[in-house]
Formats: structure tokens, C-alpha cells, sequence
């Protein structure tokens, strides 16, 4: 009996060395696979952040464009405040010296704000297509830049850039201001879209906003112009006002009534809420005190 169980053994190893070899092992594949499939897959670690919670980088942005780049170096001993969805401060910290932070967190949101530093402006935040190196903070006139909707899982990346500048920085005004202040304006007439106005007709359009979105338009454009003409900071703006002076050329003059539902507006919008952002002292120069 003996030795008819190790023949049955030999000849059982025979076939699975020898024509069963292949069947054996995807059969073993087939059979592993759910198994698999429900095994979780191991949490990726972000070097700065690990496997879960907010971290990033508050950085000199040289260049003015919202993202870090080579060269461009950390800027440590930053207050850095995090908030949770009820507005409570949960997490307080500065950064370090080569300007980074972190902190370990379950889900958000989470508001996570880093104290301006002295003599600085506020990158343009969510520029370029990295979001682990662009700036992701926006100046919220309170001497913080803010940062919205934060979650730490799996991991945030959360940075602010921040640059001097220098441009001599008066301060931004809205349209109200340029309304109501023509003694201010640093030209008798504007250039919008090609065509010259006036400064009272332009002052006059100004109070005009309404339907019509040329005239929308017209009442952020014309206040960013005047922005850069008092020597304000424009380096996060003058790429945004070349592109609403072609949307004026293209769908104005102001009064063309164009309508918000219009293509021409879905094109237009972004760049008015930009301008409007920045006149308001929300981008790269300061508001007017």
C-alpha cells in the first residue's frame, strides 16, 4: 500500500512538472486574483506630508507667477494657522527654516491660513498645472493669505508664495474709487478695445454696469489700467488686461450689450473676476488704505 502511494505521488508531481505545469499556474493566478483585488493597496506617502494630513511650502516667489520653482527658496519662521469647518483654530505652527510645515489631520475642511510677511505681496494662487508647487493662498485683507476647503486625505499640499516687488504699490482701487476720485486718474482719456474715451465718459460708463457686459467688463478693465498707472504691482494682472483689452476689441465698445448668457461672456467672466480681484487688492498689490 506503501508503495502505491508513492507511485501516485511520483506520477501526481509528473504531471504538474510536465503538461499540467502551465494549467497549475494560472489556475493559481485565477485563484489569487480576488484575493487580490480586496487586498487594500498600500496609502501613498507624500515626503513632506506622509499618508495622511496638510503640509507645504511658503516660498519667495521671485518671479511673481504663483509657482516655486527651482531656486526659488522656503522662507521660514511663517505663522501658519489651520481652522476646522466650524472656524475653531485646531493646529498653530511656524514653518521651518527651509519653509515648510505639517500637520497630521482626519478629513476635512479645514482653512489653513499663513501669516503675510513683512514688506511682502501675495502670489497669484492656482497658477500653472502642479498643485504641489503652485501658491495656493489668496490675500483676504486681514494681513493673511487663505487657503479654502482643505482635506487631509490622503494628503493636502497646501503653499503660499509671497515676493516683494518693486513697484512703488499706492494701492488698488474698485471702480467706486476711480468713480468718485477723477482728481486721481493719472490721464485725461483711456484706450479700451482700441477706442478712446474720454476720462468723463469713461467715468460715466463706470456707473453704468448693468445687463450689458461690455460694460461689466469695461468697470474691471478700466480700474486695473489705472492700477498699473499709479505704479501697482502688475505682474500677476498684465496678462489678464492684454486679454479683456482683445475681448473689448473683439464684443465691444462698451454699450454693445453682449449678454451674460452669451459665448462671449463665458469667455469674458473669468478674466472680469480676475481684474475684480485684483482691484480689490486680493492678488499682487495691496488695496488703498
Amino acid at each position: 500500500m506503501e508503495t502505491a502511494k508513492k507511485s501516485l505521488r511520483q506520477q501526481t508531481q509528473q504531471l504538474l512538472d510536465g503538461p499540467l505545469k502551465h494549467v497549475r499556474g494560472a489556475a493559481l493566478a485565477a485563484a489569487l486574483l480576488p484575493l487580490a483585488s480586496v487586498v487594500p493597496a498600500a496609502a501613498s506617502v507624500d515626503p513632506l506630508c506622509g499618508s495622511g494630513g496638510v503640509c507645504g511650502t511658503v516660498f519667495n516667489d521671485v518671479d511673481h507667477d504663483g509657482i516655486q520653482e527651482p531656486g526659488e527658496l522656503g522662507i521660514g519662521e511663517v505663522k501658519i494657522a489651520v481652522y476646522d469647518g466650524k472656524g475653531d483654530l485646531v493646529f498653530e505652527t511656524f514653518t521651518d527654516d527651509d519653509g515648510t510645515y505639517r500637520f497630521s489631520a482626519a478629513d476635512g475642511p479645514y482653512t489653513v491660513r499663513a501669516l503675510i510677511p513683512p514688506g511682502t505681496q501675495t502670489s497669484p494662487r492656482d497658477a500653472g498645472t502642479d498643485d504641489n508647487a503652485d501658491s495656493d493662498g489668496r490675500n483676504t485683507g486681514d494681513g493673511f493669505s487663505t487657503a479654502e476647503n482643505v482635506f487631509g486625505l490622503p494628503t493636502s499640499n497646501v503653499s503660499f508664495g509671497f515676493f516683494t516687488t518693486a513697484a512703488r504699490n499706492p494701492g488698488t482701487g474698485t471702480p467706486g474709487y476711480w468713480k468718485n476720485h477723477p482728481d486721481a486718474w493719472p490721464v485725461p482719456s483711456i484706450t479700451v478695445g482700441g477706442v478712446t474715451y474720454s476720462k468723463a465718459d469713461a467715468i460715466g460708463w463706470l456707473g453704468k454696469v448693468g445687463k450689458d457686459k461690455t460694460a461689466t467688463m469695461f468697470s474691471s478693465l478700466v480700474p486695473a489700467m489705472l492700477n498699473l498707472m499709479i505704479d501697482n504691482d502688475g505682474s500677476c494682472i498684465k496678462a489678464t488686461i492684454k486679454l479683456a483689452d482683445a475681448w473689448m476689441a473683439n464684443w465691444g465698445p462698451v454699450g454693445s450689450n453682449v449678454a451674460g448668457s452669451s459665448y462671449a461672456w463665458s469667455v469674458g467672466e473669468p478674466l472680469h473676476q480676475t481684474m475684480d480681484a485684483y482691484n480689490n487688492g486680493l492678488l499682487c498689490a495691496p488695496h488703498r488704505k
